[in-house]
């Protein structure tokens, strides 16, 4: 299998096949604009200024003045440097934490937070509070999300589903939270010709008797982004989607568009709705990502 979310070179065999002459040129202005070669080259100037000036002049009014130049420089030099290295220090990252699923069958647990319509689309939006603010769900690119609730005749209630990160930029993680997107229609049949019967009656479950701060168990599912042919390195790609279906292809789309993240050249998508309000689900991150990427990237929406 190729994961088309990586580049097929690593970033090591990148670095050797690249020309050598530019990564020389750059390694080389790094260290003229480094706050270590500034300070040395400082350093070595006072230096010599002050052994011109010990040859210069003679005598103990010379040692007296040379003394004192000497205590004034080493005071100032050492304020420089401390002021470099406070400046130069690195600062705390902070970086998600990959949340853990220590329960029974690998499960964890979140809070249902919110809901909203997306748009005028016959769609909701669910966002989960993870247990701590810093964590995030480790997801590869076309993987799910599985929860699993009761349903208030004790019945359990499964569905898996993508992440909805519309609105995030690109790279970016989601910390502290998890959203999804579900069809929000009266009929359960409708629900389940988008999402299937299983996810259809956790949807049913989801907006019919869970509440805000109600807990919910969550691990992750299964990815279905995976790419067995015979043609290596993957280069063009088409993708074709109705309704919930936009929901990984945007990710996808986000994941493999900025330079150096994949071998893709070129990305095609087709987004096919019965309705003009369908498309609120994630027209404007489309249009978005084609304004950045317009050379790599061809956006058609179809009614």
């Amino acid at each position: 299998a190729v994961s088309i979310d990586k580049p097929l070179l690593t970033p090591v065999e990148y670095g050797y096949r690249s020309t050598s002459p530019t990564n020389i040129w750059r390694s080389f202005l790094a260290v003229l604009l480094s706050d270590v070669f500034k300070t040395a080259i400082v350093a070595f100037l006072i230096a010599a200024g002050v052994t011109l000036l010990s040859k210069c002049l003679t005598g103990k009014a010379a040692s007296s003045a040379l003394s004192n130049i000497y205590n004034n420089i080493s005071t100032k030099l050492k304020k420089f440097a401390a002021v470099i290295t406070k400046s130069s220090r690195a600062k705390p990252v902070d970086r998600p934490v990959p949340m853990p699923f220590e329960g029974d069958g690998g499960w964890g647990k979140c809070t249902l937070r919110s809901k909203k319509n997306v748009g005028t689309s016959p769609f909701t939006v669910y966002e989960f509070a993870l247990p701590k603010p810093e964590y995030n769900i480790p997801l590869a690119l076309g993987q799910q999300v599985d929860f699993c609730c009761l349903s208030s005749d004790d019945d359990i209630c499964m569905g898996s589903f993508y992440p909805y990160e519309v609105g995030n930029e690109s790279g970016s993680i989601q910390r502290g939270v998890l959203k999804i997107v579900v069809p929000d229609s009266e009929s359960v049949e409708k629900n389940a010709a988008q999402v299937g019967m299983g996810n259809s009656k956790f949807i049913e479950v989801l907006k019919d008797e869970m509440h805000t701060g109600d807990e919910i168990a969550i691990k992750p599912g299964k990815s279905f982004l995976q790419y067995n042919g015979k043609h290596v390195p993957v280069t063009d790609m088409v993708c074709v989607a109705s309704g919930l279906g936009i929901v990984p292809i945007v990710d996808q789309v986000k994941s493999i568009s900025p330079k150096g993240t994949s071998s893709v050249k070129t990305t095609s998508v087709v987004w096919i709705n019965e309705n003009r309000s369908d498309f609120d689900l994630a027209m404007d991150e489309l249009e978005k990502e084609y304004m950045k990427y317009s050379t790599k990237l061809a956006v058609s929406c179809i009614m």
